[in-house]
């Protein structure tokens, strides 16, 4: 079973390494390459903040006249809708705590 248990460990540093490059650990939270953020969360809220902008920016009376599309307002604000619908924002708090535990394997002083 420990056996088990370790690989499993293994596999999971292995895949953190790959995988978690968007942030860097720094010493208060994680470093993104042109912002400071406290983990994989609080970008995504970032990201879903941004994209409300964008639905709301879409009022502006003059987004509409596009002379080649159709209500251009209706098919961006549906868009932007469904890709705020998609950000796995319970997940992040999945990936933090992963992200944690695999820093303090790595380094059992942090």
């Amino acid at each position: 079973m420990q056996n088990k248990q370790n690989t499993l460990l293994l596999g999971l540093q292995e895949l953190a390494q790959e995988h978690f490059r968007t942030l860097t650990p720094q010493k208060h939270g994680f470093g993104l390459a042109a912002a400071r953020v406290k983990g994989y969360q609080e970008l995504y809220f970032y990201i879903e903040a941004l994209l409300q902008v964008c639905i709301l920016a879409l009022d502006n009376q003059n987004s509409g006249n596009h002379p080649t599309i159709p209500q251009p307002d209706d098919h961006l604000q549906m868009v932007l809708q469904l890709a705020v619908q998609l950000l796995p924002l319970e997940e992040a708090t999945f990936l933090d705590h992963m992200q944690t535990l695999l820093i303090e394997k790595e380094d059992p002083s942090k």
